[in-house]
């Protein structure tokens, strides 16, 4: 009785299996890189220009990799590729072809064609119907979708469009993205809860090709959903990321062996070509660093109104819209400590910024770095001012940013400068 019992379940379990049709995507070896790019602005050209040299980049690796990129252009216009937004995929076989052109076709077609009709070989993996691109949970689709449509070991990904740090999404100011007007923007919490979301084994590196990224309030942001961060406390000039060079070192098993190389690939195309910072950040050295800077503003609160920001090194160069968002991290701790910058700290900072540098020679000066005093991190010093500026960075900075309750600034309040 219990043999015929055991041969009528299984006999369930395979027609139920059949008439299912399971199928269990097949996982790829090795790191798949993710590309989101808000395009629905001024950038939309030079980001279409940074997948050519993203494609470039890959006829370089020598072992088959893919990369996903998602578009969402300028609505209603002109432009030659991807009137919606789009998932789309470039696979290379390791000797130079993508997907399936080969290696001497590839190269003709870097010789002889127009950047839309090289770009347009990308495989269309999921079209969407006009949609926000920075809302929170268009942006916690489309990575899922992009991580689905091609199953991997792990992931990086690459955030390119306009940018501002930590700030608070108003007309005017904007945290990361553009789609179509600045008040169309992600903040850094929401982002990061949508990649904790879609990804909970962490990225292996998140970079941002984006203005301004490379404050401490963002990295400490992303310490668990990411190992590592590639960003510039600088603007980062339109041209993006020397991608044609720096992509192969993403497709590298030992990432961390490399983030030195894509510094100095970045240092090396922008000096006397334009300007820049880079950093390359340990993610999971934040909670300690956020420690030992709160450890110093609360030996030291009594400083606190003796610190002119006007001496210290500031990164918001544009405008008065972004003036005052970080100045240099090591600068004020060693102006909050009468000059010497405790050992303690310094030894946390140095393990969670594993290499930084800047452009000795910028083509403008607006853009020109004092060596003396740049250590690769910027950070915010909120103040007692009233207007309307810093009201609102202020009030956001204590609402919504966590390095505010960790870092000491909490416990200072009272006795903010100005």
């Amino acid at each position: 009785m219990k043999k015929i019992l055991f041969i009528f379940l299984a006999a369930c379990f395979f027609f139920s299996c059949e008439k299912e049709a399971i199928v269990i995507p097949q996982q790829h070896a090795g790191r798949t890189v993710l590309a989101f790019f808000w395009a629905n602005n001024n950038l939309s050209d030079n980001l279409r220009r940074n997948i050519l040299t993203m494609m470039n980049g890959l006829t370089e690796v020598t072992d088959s990799a893919t990369l996903l990129v998602y578009w969402d252009g300028y609505e209603n216009s002109t432009e030659p590729n991807w009137k919606t937004p789009t998932i789309l995929r470039y696979t290379t076989n390791g000797r130079g072809g993508i997907n399936g052109y080969s290696k001497d076709e590839i190269e003709d077609m870097f010789s002889n064609s127009s950047t839309a009709d090289i770009v347009e070989i990308g495989v269309v993996e999921k079209s969407y119907p006009s949609q926000i691109s920075t809302e929170k949970q268009v942006m916690q689709t489309v990575i899922s979708d992009m991580m689905e449509c091609y199953p991997s070991e792990s992931y990086g990904i690459i955030f390119g469009s306009h940018g501002s740090g930590w700030l608070p999404t108003i007309t005017g100011t904007r945290s990361i993205g553009v789609d179509g007007v600045n008040a169309n923007t992600a903040v850094i919490p929401e982002l990061v809860e949508v990649l904790r979301t879609v990804n909970p084994q962490k990225f292996d590196f998140v970079l941002f090709d984006a203005c301004m990224m490379g404050c401490a309030e963002v990295y400490y942001e992303l310490k668990d959903v990411t190992k590592y961060c590639i960003a510039s406390v600088l603007d980062i000039p339109a041209d993006g990321f020397p991608y044609a060079s720096v992509m192969p070192y993403l497709y590298e098993n030992a990432i961390k062996d490399y983030l030195e190389s894509i510094c100095k690939d970045y240092i090396d195309y922008y000096n006397y070509n334009g300007w820049g910072t880079i950093s390359a950040v340990d993610c999971s050295q934040m909670e300690g660093l956020a420690e030992v800077t709160r450890s110093v503003i609360l030996s030291h609160r009594d400083n606190l109104k003796n610190v002119d920001t006007a001496d210290l090194q500031q990164y918001g160069k544009v405008g008065n819209n972004f003036k005052g968002y970080a100045y240099d991290m090591v600068q004020f701790v060693g102006n909050l400590t009468g000059g010497t910058v405790p050992e303690e700290f310094m030894q946390q900072f140095n393990k969670a910024v594993i290499y930084t540098d800047y452009t000795p020679n910028p083509t403008s000066f607006l853009y020109r770095i004092d060596g003396n005093n740049y250590c690769g991190m910027g950070m915010y010093i909120p103040n007692s001012s009233t207007t309307p500026k810093y009201l609102l960075w202020n009030n956001y900075f204590k609402s919504s940013i966590a390095w505010y309750h960790v870092s000491g600034w909490a416990e200072t309040e009272p006795i903010w400068g100005n």
